[in-house]
């Protein structure tokens, strides 16, 4: 009996110990990035990007190296330009394009996003999409390999008139679907 009063407070001890490098690794996220695209045009195609920082993030985005992690690039093309929001540069490198805040002033701060991030390219969102890996890109804290970086995928979102073609379909279902149960009330 002595014996289990001595291992509860070794017990209580670890379990504590445990929580607290438990909160500590939950605190100390560093930037949580995650991004969106859209893509519209008919040749040459335009590229919309926006970036964020998770809430829980612990440190702010100062650079995005997007369609890139080391040693490999990721869109099925080189664009043929590229553009940032005020306080960043965009330079294309390869088939990726790099996103420099120019100070910390203009870094995505955890909970934030920024739009504004572009380029252009002769690919089409269909070729993106198709593209393995497309969206694989690595965020870092301050300048580009300020740290070792944290990568993450830019999701596609779907073009307006996409969206509006599948609610039209979903419409055109659900009203064939009360004509045909209107048949049926009247069979009964």
């Amino acid at each position: 009996m002595k014996t289990m009063f001595k291992l509860i407070p070794t017990k209580l001890s670890l379990t504590l110990l445990i929580a607290l490098g438990t909160a500590s690794a939950a605190f100390a996220q560093g930037d949580i990035p995650s991004g969106t695209i859209i893509g519209s045009g008919s040749g040459p195609f335009s590229y919309n990007l926006t970036f964020s920082d998770g809430a829980g993030a612990t440190s702010p985005i100062g650079s995005v190296w997007y369609a890139w992690i080391p040693g490999q690039f990721f869109l099925p093309g080189t664009p043929t330009g590229a553009s940032a929001p005020i306080g960043w540069t965009a330079t294309v490198s390869g088939n990726s394009v790099q996103y420099v805040a120019s100070s910390s002033v203009y870094d995505i701060q955890p909970g934030q996003a920024l739009s504004g991030f572009g380029y252009q390219a002769t690919f089409s969102p269909a070729q993106l999409a198709a593209a393995p890996n497309s969206g694989d890109s690595d965020a870092y804290s301050a300048g580009l390999f300020s740290d070792n970086g944290v990568i993450f995928t830019v999701q596609a979102v779907p073009e307006p008139s996409a969206l509006a073609l599948l609610g039209a379909g979903l419409l055109g279902l659900v009203l064939a679907g009360r004509r045909k149960l209107r048949k049926l009330a009247v069979a009964a």
